[in-house]
């Protein structure tokens, strides 16, 4: 079988080790990306025009798409008549990483029997936060009481998500401030269990850190949990520092939250399209209460609606349980514009602060 690599180029290297180590049936008839600037050889490389003609006369058997959790890759390769498309499974990076043996596996498997791959996939374990930054994108600041995830719908969704995914690539936990949440290790333990090989992200505010009990920070390095601290001002970085390193945690101080936007449009008569196309939300898949969505704000704006008294489109989404739904028809909907995206604008950036209430809608409506 001759079969041609397509995907971004610095996902070239790590396929063709895999393909050439474990599948040597397989015949690498060239690689291919939208953008081949500095890496064009015409024996070696191809433009997906070329690889179109290659198909169309039978020199090669099919494409592979390199980048699985991607729907607008396949959907331009189906788009160029190319019917034949395979993938590798990125949990056989993952598993290669922590030294498994990938010998038997299929490694190369056809888009028709596989399932697709997610992204990313957020989840609030706390609506509700310890700080009121000036127009939280999550309207964390506006939520009047302790808001927890329900932990059993929580594991009802993720264990669904496993019958149309293969592999979530990045699953956050955040909020709000997700350390709030006394049952964290359920969660942990939850998601672990459904995706062993996800990137299990903790996103943070850090305030927390210090004080968290040794058990559930042996807890976040044995299930190689990374914390991601939202790099603020008010924090205390020598303490937050001397923790992880104490204990070896996976942590980075996240940098650029110096600065928040605001981008709401109340009166909801924006282009969503062209909305949707600039917006750099639409890929921060969000999960709740049996839906996902592009992005959090279908399921956290009722916090806005609720304060000011407006009616910004709520609950939209994707149901999870919805009767003949597949991954790869939840992929193509992740992409498709909701009518949420009406009630968008373009960003308008300030500078990071804390508020106090009464809340200012302008802190959130440009």
């Amino acid at each position: 079988m001759k079969l041609v690599l397509f995907g971004d180029i610095e996902h070239w290297e790590r396929a063709v080790g895999l393909v050439t180590t474990y599948r040597p049936d397989i015949a690498i008839a060239g690689l291919c990306a939208l953008d081949l600037e500095g890496c064009r050889d015409s024996g070696v490389t191809f433009t997906l025009r070329e690889v179109m003609n290659l198909y169309q006369t039978k020199q090669i058997d099919g494409v592979v798409n390199l980048q699985s959790e991607n729907p607008y890759y396949f959907n331009l390769l189906k788009q160029l008549g190319i019917t034949e498309l395979y993938m590798i499974p990125h949990t056989l990076y993952c598993r290669q990483e922590l030294g498994e043996d990938l010998t038997g596996d299929a490694i190369v498997r056809s888009c028709r029997e596989a399932l697709p791959e997610l992204m990313q996939l957020e989840v609030h374990l706390a609506d509700h936060c310890n700080l009121n930054c000036k127009g939280c994108s999550h309207f964390s600041n506006l939520v009047p009481d302790a808001v927890f995830a329900d932990k059993e719908q929580f594991k009802r969704d993720v264990l669904r998500l496993t019958h149309y995914f293969s592999q979530i690539h990045n699953f956050f936990l955040l909020g709000g401030e997700p350390l709030l949440n006394p049952d964290i290790r359920d969660f942990i333990d939850i998601v672990r269990g459904a995706f062993p090989y996800t990137n299990l992200i903790l996103v943070t505010n850090g305030l927390l850190l210090p004080s968290l009990d040794e058990q559930l920070l042996h807890c976040f390095r044995e299930n190689r949990v990374h914390i991601s601290i939202s790099d603020y001002s008010i924090l205390d970085r020598g303490k937050i520092i001397a923790v992880v390193q104490k204990y070896a945690l996976s942590a980075e101080l996240r940098e650029g939250k110096e600065c928040f936007s605001k981008y709401l449009n109340p009166k909801g008569d924006s282009d969503k399209m062209a909305v949707f196309h600039d917006c750099i939300r639409k890929n921060c898949t969000f999960l709740a209460h049996g839906k996902i969505a592009a992005c959090c704000q279908p399921f956290t704006v009722h916090y806005f609606n609720e304060y000011f008294g407006e009616h910004l489109p709520e609950d939209e989404g994707i149901d999870l349980y919805e009767e003949g739904l597949d991954g790869w028809e939840i992929q193509n909907r992740l992409i498709t514009p909701l009518e949420s995206c009406r009630f968008c604008a373009a960003d308008v950036p300030f500078d990071w602060e804390l508020s106090k209430a009464p809340f200012s809608k302008e802190d959130w409506c440009v």
